[in-house]
């Protein structure tokens, strides 16, 4: 990748009904970018109606406003792609429920830079609110795992990410699948399938965004259908690339027991219920399920 100095960047936000997270994200956003000249910052309003343009024009002209009211996050992703041209080295992708840190953009750039991946994903911790259920805290529920600076993945997503132009090109320009809009996982399924044409895909452990949890999403319901959901998505990329589903859920099955294991070993030792044992028990479940017809439609909108 070009110097960052001589580099030109866009920061595409996909936004939906959540104007105090907006208004966070571009502030912070505008404080890690202050010293530097080469940003664009899009807002892209998947709403039906313009409802975020209010607020993304008090960050005029730093933030350039556009409407997409076709539902759906892939419609908003793809929107955000159609302004990714020639003019720039890397789009990054970030989400309107996260804030950035002030040295979020700096370790972005300069690991992209430094490392020449196609791919950077950054981390994400999330903000666990006041008064939660004591399980979720002793769980480590909704805690992502903090991988190693520089390991390598097999996929990303689009909540604190880095793609060169020069990738994507050369991946065939993909935009995100409609298909998952309902469902959610489009971008693990364009990243999946820019890894299988030839991207570098790292781990960046300084660039960190921050998030909250909705007090709705603070229930064993909602994480149980999200691990499903997961899983589901996991199967049907597989299926759309061709890729060996007979090995996939072999490993799933043999995941999935482990799991199973480590769940009986905590309730005996009266742990309680443990995020990582759960996870591998309703993932792998959630990845037989496309099989049988099962759907989660978690962004469905009325």
């Amino acid at each position: 990748m070009e110097s960052a100095a001589l580099a030109r960047f866009l920061i595409a936000i996909s936004t939906y009904r959540r104007p105090d997270g907006l208004r966070r994200l571009l502030a912070t956003v505008v404080e890690s970018t202050a010293r530097a000249s080469n940003v664009d910052v899009l807002v892209v309003d998947n709403d039906t109606m313009p409802s975020a343009q209010v607020i993304a024009e008090e960050y005029a002209p730093f933030a350039t406003y556009v409407h997409e009211p076709r539902p759906g996050i892939a419609s908003a992703r793809n929107r955000s792609l159609e302004s990714f041209d020639e003019r720039y080295e890397a789009i990054v992708f970030v989400d309107d429920d996260e804030w950035v840190d002030a040295q979020w953009w700096d370790a972005l750039t300069s690991f992209a830079t430094e490392s020449g991946a196609d791919v950077v994903q950054g981390p994400v911790l999330t903000i666990i609110p006041p008064g939660s259920p004591k399980w979720v805290r002793a769980g480590g529920f909704y805690q992502r795992p903090l991988l190693v600076n520089g390991t390598r993945l097999d996929s990303a997503a689009t909540n604190n990410t880095l793609l060169r132009r020069e990738a994507w090109v050369r991946g065939g320009c993909p935009r995100f699948d409609h298909a998952f809009s309902e469902s959610g996982g489009s971008d693990w399924d364009l990243f999946w399938g820019l890894r299988r044409s030839g991207a570098r895909i790292l781990f960046c452990s300084d660039a960190v965004v921050s998030e909250d949890v909705p007090d709705d999403r603070l229930r064993w319901a909602w994480i149980r259908r999200r691990y499903i959901r997961n899983g589901m998505v996991g199967t049907r990329v597989i299926i759309k690339h061709g890729d060996s589903l007979v090995l996939y859920l072999l490993r799933a099955s043999a995941v999935g027991a482990i799991g199973v294991a480590e769940v009986i070993r905590d309730l005996v030792l009266m742990r309680g219920f443990r995020a990582r044992a759960l996870s591998r028990v309703f993932v792998s479940i959630g990845k037989f399920a496309p099989l049988f017809g099962g759907t989660i439609k978690e962004y469905k909108r009325s």
